[in-house]
């Protein structure tokens, strides 16, 4: 019997590096980014993300966030204004380069930012 000489897809190679608490949230990822943009996730690609920094200036609260993506094939900008008690914290690097939000009261699903005070979710 000779083996299949089709090699696995970059995705299935990638996943066969992830230890299994990986796999399970890059599954978990996968799903919420299928759910909310209606088509399966991209080819896994490496991205490497600088840690977060020790010492970080707080700026104050983030009121919202302004964002575009490709849902069901369409470009598509969305505007979410938090709910004041589930506004995250706005910090910034020492050096400026990286922004972060920090705690807050919210979800990502597949309706996009879901704050957790809105009775609707």
């Amino acid at each position: 019997m000779k083996r299949n000489p089709v090699p696995p897809s970059s995705r299935v190679r990638a996943l066969e590096k992830l230890r299994p608490h990986e796999r399970k949230q890059f599954e978990r990822a996968a799903k919420l980014y299928a759910d909310f943009t209606g088509h399966d996730a991209e080819p896994l690609a490496e991205v490497d993300l600088p840690l977060a920094p020790r010492v970080a200036l707080v700026v104050g609260f983030c009121d919202g966030l302004l964002y575009t993506t490709v849902r069901d094939g369409k470009e598509e900008r969305y505007i979410h204004e938090f709910a004041k008690r589930d506004r995250p914290l706005f910090l910034v690097s020492p050096d400026g380069r990286q922004l972060i939000l920090y705690g807050g009261n919210y979800r990502f699903t597949e309706r996009g930012i879901v704050d957790r005070s809105d009775k609707s979710r």
